[in-house]
């Protein structure tokens, strides 16, 4: 090989190393959109059919609850508890609702939104929780319990 074409070669791999590096460093995460839907949902108990339920934190005062579609496959299920039925979603949303008072802090709804913008289900907690949403596949999606500090999964 000529000294050009171990020069061209040596940049074509250089150039492609950083657009690889690029690329993987820009990825993209979902969001939470405000949703009085969701708020309503949530703040009357209904568990909307075609959703499972979680929350994170303890059961006395959760610091959020989620529905995720069952659609999708939920890989980071382990880091939340499964809310088992209407009775529980209530005795979860009223221990928010209590700790919320005693703190001064409204709860919201919000949907569940992935790095596309369509929807994977709805959340609810105080205004201002930090949470990383992610789309992992064509029906998988990983949802982080919330933190008040910046999460990377």
């Amino acid at each position: 090989m000529d000294e050009k074409a171990v020069i061209l070669v040596v940049v074509a791999l250089f150039i492609g190393v950083i657009v690889f590096f690029v690329s993987r460093s820009g990825e993209n995460f979902g969001m939470l959109r405000p949703s009085a839907d969701a708020t309503a949902d949530f703040q009357s108990y209904r568990m909307v059919p075609d959703h499972d339920y979680w929350f994170s934190g303890p059961e006395s005062c959760p610091v959020a609850i989620i529905g995720v579609e069952r659609r999708f496959r939920f890989d980071s299920a382990g880091r939340w508890v499964r809310v088992n039925g209407e009775d529980a979603m209530k005795r979860l949303v009223t221990g928010m609702q209590s700790k919320s008072l005693q703190m001064n802090r409204n709860l919201s709804g919000f949907e569940m939104v992935d790095q596309r913008g369509e929807r994977i289900g709805a959340w609810y907690s105080a205004p201002g929780i930090q949470a990383v949403i992610k789309r992992t596949g064509i029906d998988s999606v990983e949802i982080f319990p919330p933190s008040p500090e910046k999460v990377e999964p």
